[in-house]
């Protein structure tokens, strides 16, 4: 059946017309118009049947399903679109309609059937049973298949043949079944992959040309089938049932082609044709990459019957971004469609293209870093600056201005935290307070970052050295010319810790920035918040610039996301280190994996996520993270995990957050378990919190984020459950694996786990940490000898009692879920290696420390990093003059640095900024004491209620235990089969033992297992979304040779190399390259030949070179513009051996070359002398009107 479309081919002319006005364009758009309507005549005037006479009415109703597709230009119609749109009800809508349509679809089929309606539920248990079916042969022929007469067409049989034979089939019950499960099977499939190939860009290849040509083959085949069959019976035997087959229209070619004439059946391909016509919007794809739904299709949802047809239909002609934006930044609905859209138009011609271009601004925050980690995130920062110069260079100079789809803009920002040494003893003018060694170790790194990675000495320009409110600023340009801002933190002024320097830039580089613009309109502030996004960052990150693009890919194809984060890998030595790696990978295949396909991701680490400033400033979001805990409970869940907690206000407000497992980052882990303990105990009360903090507003949050279900709430649930019953679970496991490895009484068991278990809670309440930590070391170590021999116990009772029995089961199935996700990350496999140890230390992380958590809970420090600050050795004396430091204006690492300021605008915020949120908070004793104490009160509460909870659990449970030989269930798989024989008798007994599933082991089974289920098939529909996004991005081309390639493609070529080439042109130079082979090595790749020969060779030249370059003056190559313009416009022949470049690319790169350098001839510049770096931009003060600041006054946002 062809779907008519004749009233869309009205709307699809009007829209063409209004495009373009070429004649040929609008004379087959009516020709296709014409054939499509032709069937509303042709087919009612052949027929006297009143289902095909009535065939037009359901058509034109199908029909309306894609009239959106092709009616996006009606003022009217698209303005109620855009409307449906920015509700998001057409989900909910759907939700409700299909079902309807099911309904009103069967009742149409009952009327237009026939048979009585009753008998459908008189019969409907009998049509399921095996009855007979008798089968009329005739002359070769299957004329007929009776099931309850002969099938009859106008009160006749269709084929009049002489009788040769009549017998029985018997009928299959499952044919139905089959049919109707290969039907969804393949319309689902067909939907996914369809998709699929419009998300990863190959939509031409592998959606639009199969779809085209999917009605065709599909009738053509048909045809032959049923020719097959109609002359050879046992053609298609064993294929379907022999009963069943496509009706032949005759029984060779001559009937078939008078059958084809008979009914029409020649329109077939003009109607076909029309319908590509129609859908030719499918060979031009204009999506982003990885795509949603929403924006591939008009409707959410396909029809499984016709979906071939209603694929390239529902296909969207036009990408609604630019609308989407348009109507998140004009709430206001006006009452006439004609006016909204007029006004809706005239804010987006507002719009301009340089306001849609990713502005990334980097956020770190730093306090107690080492030189190695300050080292591991400075050569990040230089890698990314090194690409986004490599994109800008390419759009300057090799695409005529034009940027690549991956381009951004890049600013560093980094907030010191405690910058300063305010000790009296050393600080004699507090005005200018000397710098602490961590800064001083930053400013020394700088360099030596940009050594390792251009393996060259780079010379970065003395940072900018500037007074503000809060402190000090320091500005360092780049070698790619982008900005590093570091922001020093006085704590004296400012509130320090990391959430008030969150805060901090979160109003200076969104509200400041961008709200308080004089010359920025509202729709431009809204498109700009939309594409700026902030990577926060740890000081000790290491990353590339990849992972970062592909944080943005995530963003740039859903709007709705508000936050993503990567895949988190922890680095360092020693086994609290190995057990962290295989921690972190089941925690990323899993959990992230579960959440971010079921749901969201409940917490982006700050270490390594990107966020969408639009999504920040929120009020419900930015201003809400602004709040001063004033309560004990506020202050765990706001001040000791606040990257939940702003995660959490995100998921409240509705936006979306997501997990890229294709993102890679590398951070710093703690290496020794007193600081594992520490870090812990700070993380797990406040996940606990923020959890619990969105179960409880769990209907407000279903209600606002469309992403979350009361489905995934319920998961949440069960998850937390099992933290909660966490230790009492890991208690009766080690009570139940004592009992089977070491063959005691229950009772002895018993007490072995909770002598140790009730020493460490003792001390938890009476003793400092310190001694806690030694404790809980002590008894870590015993507990993992203990899991070894537990494990030896495990493998020799699976040999002993078999692999299916309950407890070998359940520990196989999870070890094969576990090798299976590693197998599925193979990247990461080598971490189930340190499986051994996450999984001897089970009892010391989800006991112990849970234990140590509850009742610390009352400690806010930080945990980590609390080394005190560095000061120089020596004597000291009060009022010492020797023993001041130099105050930072007159550090020696800058006294080279020149001065600078800021305007008086940015003054003005800043301190306005910092009387409003971040005025240093001054608490009396009394103050602090009424913290410490209502700290502490919560700490017996909750301790009280934790180990209550886990008591009467372990109580009930235990009780069961003790009662097994009553209470269990029979385990039905691998039954024993056990023979005796009584000889006083002479009888011989059979009987058969199951194994018994304790109610320990059912626990287990039915919670544990349920979740291990669903995470492990959320990790399946992950890695497919990570292969998507994967493949997005590689572009591929095996089927075109140089001697094909057209203007066209040698132009496409050269711009998607570009980057690539404007990377390896502003390459460092090394000692010894040549200017005609430096760019043959990447920027981060050692000059390192494999060929030993070449290596040999290149030591004896060595000291050869330096004896020849001793007097040479070297250029200074720190600039990497400064590179790539002096190989760009140099006159010399630059080497294109190693580039990916066909021949007809690379003679336009060289014509390109050619007309710089004639520009570049025609204007005049005075360029430095060689070895002085240009003079640093300076920043332009922005117009700024402060009159009515919205976005940090109290009053303005409640």
């Amino acid at each position: 059946m062809v779907t008519i479309l004749c009233e869309l081919e009205l709307l699809t002319v009007a829209r063409l017309q209004w495009k373009s006005v070429d004649i040929y364009v609008l004379a087959a758009a009516i020709l296709a118009m014409i054939s499509q309507g032709s069937v509303f005549v042709i087919w009612p005037a052949m027929s006297s049947q009143l289902e095909v006479q009535l065939l037009a009415i359901p058509l034109l109703l199908i029909s309306f399903r894609w009239w959106e597709n092709f009616a996006n230009t009606h003022e009217s119609i698209a303005y109620i679109i855009r409307t449906i749109r920015f509700t998001r009800s057409r989900y909910h809508t759907y939700l409700y309609v299909a079902p309807l349509k099911i309904l009103v679809f069967g009742l149409m089929g009952f009327l237009l059937h026939g048979q009585k309606f009753v008998d459908y539920f008189k019969l409907f248990v009998k049509a399921w049973q095996t009855h007979i079916i008798r089968v009329t042969h005739a002359d070769g022929l299957q004329d007929t298949v009776n099931l309850a007469g002969t099938i009859a067409i106008n009160g006749s049989s269709f084929i009049k043949a002489t009788t040769s034979k009549q017998f029985s089939l018997q009928s299959n019950t499952n044919a139905v079944i089959y049919a109707l499960l290969l039907q969804v099977s393949a319309a689902y499939l067909c939907h996914i992959f369809g998709k699929f190939a419009c998300k990863i860009k190959i939509q031409s290849f592998s959606y639009a040309l199969p779809l085209c040509l999917a009605t065709p083959v599909t009738v053509c085949l048909a045809t032959w089938l049923a020719q097959m069959r109609a002359a050879d019976l046992c053609s298609l035997h064993g294929l379907m049932p022999d009963y069943l087959t496509l009706q032949p229209l005759g029984r060779n070619l001559q009937q078939l082609g008078e059958k084809s004439l008979e009914y029409a059946l020649w329109l077939w391909p003009l109607w076909w044709l029309a319908q590509l016509w129609t859908c030719l919007h499918l060979w031009r794809a204009r999506n982003d990459k990885n795509a949603p739904t929403e924006k591939l299709y008009v409707c959410p949802w396909y029809c499984g019957l016709l979906v071939d047809q209603c694929s390239m239909m529902n296909r969207r002609i036009l990408d609604w971004t630019d609308e989407y934006l348009t109507i998140k930044s004009d709430l206001t609905v006006p009452g006439d469609a004609k006016a909204g859209l007029a006004a809706d138009s005239n804010s987006s011609r507002d719009i301009q293209e340089k306001d849609k271009i990713p502005q990334l601004i980097v956020c770190a925050t730093m306090w107690h870093e080492t030189e190695e980690e300050m080292m591991e995130f400075l050569k990040s920062i230089v890698r990314l600056d090194e690409d986004q110069c490599a994109r800008r260079m390419a759009k300057t100079h090799l695409n005529g201005g034009k940027a690549d789809d991956e381009y951004y803009e890049l600013e560093t920002n980094i907030f010191f935290d405690d910058a300063f040494v305010l000790d009296q003893r050393h600080c004699q003018n507090k005005r200018n307070p000397p710098l602490n060694e961590y800064v001083k170790t930053l400013i020394r790194t700088i360099d030596k970052a940009a050594f390792e990675i251009y393996g060259v000495n780079i010379k970065i320009k003395p940072p900018l050295k500037i007074e503000t409110p809060y402190g000090g600023r320091l500005v360092w340009t780049l070698p790619g010319r982008t900005k590093m801002v570091a922001h020093l933190k006085n704590k004296d002024k400012i509130r320090h810790k990391k959430r008030w320097s969150q805060v901090m830039y979160m109003y200076y580089l969104l509200g400041f920035r961008i709200m308080e613009t004089e010359l920025l309109s509202a729709q431009r502030k809204a498109v700009i918040a939309e594409n700026t996004f902030l990577l926060a960052l740890d000081g000790d990150i290491d990353f590339q610039p990849r992972a970062v693009q592909l944080l943005i890919d995530r963003m740039k194809a859903i709007d709705e996301l508000g936050a993503a984060c990567g895949r988190i890998h922890p680095v360092g030595r020693g086994p609290m280190v190995w057990y962290q790696k295989f921690e972190y990978a089941i925690g990323h295949w899993l959990q992230k994996a579960t959440e971010h396909v079921i749901g969201c991701v409940l917490c982006s680490p700050g270490c390594f996520s990107l966020f969408r400033a639009s999504a920040l400033m929120e009020n419900s979001v930015m201003k809400r993270y602004t709040l001063v805990s004033s309560e004990a409970m506020k202050m765990v869940q706001y001040d000791q995990g606040e990257d939940r907690w702003l995660c959490t206000l995100l998921l409240k407000q509705g936006s979306r957050v997501e997990y890229c497992a294709a993102s890679d980052a590398f951070t710093h882990s703690p290496e020794y378990f007193n600081e594992f303990y520490n870090q812990r105990r700070r993380w797990v009360p406040s996940t606990i919190a923020n959890i619990f903090d969105i179960l409880a507003d769990a209907s407000t949050v279903v209600k606002k984020n469309n992403s979350i279900s009361t489905l995934y709430i319920m998961y949440q649930g069960m998850l937390m459950i099992g933290t909660v019953l966490g230790p009492g679970t890991i208690f009766l496991m080690m009570v139940g694996a004592l009992v089977a490895v070491f063959s005691i009484d229950i009772w002895t068991a018993f007490l072995w786990n909770f002598c140790p278990i009730l020493v460490f809670i003792l001390s938890c309440v009476y003793l400092k940490q310190k001694f806690q930590l030694l404790i809980a070391f002590v008894i870590s170590a015993i507990y993992c000898l203990v899991m070894m021999a537990v494990l030896i116990g495990i493998i020799v009772q699976m040999i002993e009692d078999g692999p299916l029995a309950p407890a070998s089961l359940f520990f196989l199935l999870v070890a094969v879920q576990i090798t299976i996700s590693g197998l599925m990350h193979p990247q990461e496999f080598w971490a189930l290696i340190c499986g051994v140890i996450y999984y001897i230390t089970i009892p010391s992380m989800y006991m112990l420390l849970m234990i140590f958590s509850v009742f610390n809970m009352n400690d806010v420090t930080w945990g980590t990093r609390e080394a005190p600050v560095l000061r120089d050795d020596g004597e000291e004396t009060a009022n010492d003059p020797d023993n001041y430091l130099p105050g930072w204006l007159n550090d020696m690492l800058l006294i080279d640095s020149e001065l600078g300021e800021i305007t008086l605008v940015e003054q003005r915020f800043w301190k306005d900024l910092i009387k409003q949120y971040l005025k240093p908070l001054e608490l009396t004793k009394e103050q602090k004491q009424t913290m410490a104490d209502d700290l502490k009160e919560l700490r017996n509460m909750i301790a009280f209620a934790f180990v209550m909870v886990n008591a009467i659990f372990v109580l009930i449970v235990f009780l069961l235990q003790l009662k097994k030989d009553y209470l269990h269930l029979k385990w039905p798989i691998d039954p024993t089969d056990y023979v005796s024989f009584d000889r006083d008798n002479l009888q011989v007994g059979i009987y058969r033992h199951y194994k018994e599933l304790d109610p320990i082991g059912l626990c287990f089974v039915i919670f544990f297992g349920l979740i291990l289920i669903i995470q492990f098939i959320a990790m399946f529909f992950h890695r497919f979304a990570t292969m998507s996004q994967l493949l997005a991005t590689i572009e591929l081309d095996w089927f075109r040779s140089n001697g094909q390639l057209s203007d066209e493609d040698a132009l496409l070529e050269l711009n998607g190399s570009a980057v690539h080439i404007a990377r390896r042109l502003q390459r460092p130079k090394r000692l010894f390259d040549d200017d005609d082979d430096a760019d043959a090595h990447h920027y981060d790749e050692l000059e390192v030949d494999q060929d030993n020969h070449r290596e040999s060779m290149v030591r004896r030249q060595t000291i050869f070179k330096l004896h020849e370059t001793r007097n040479k003056q070297q250029n200074d190559y720190s600039d990497l513009v400064r590179n790539f313009e002096r190989r760009f416009f140099s006159e010399d022949e630059l080497n294109m051996k190693n580039l990916p470049l066909s021949r007809k690319s690379i003679k336009l790169f060289q014509e390109r070359r050619s007309e710089a350098k004639i520009n570049a001839a025609g204007t005049p510049t005075n360029p430095p002398k060689a070895g002085v770096r240009p003079p640093m931009v300076p920043f332009h003060a922005k117009k700024v009107s402060f009159s009515n600041m919205q976005i940090y006054d109290n009053e303005s946002q409640y």
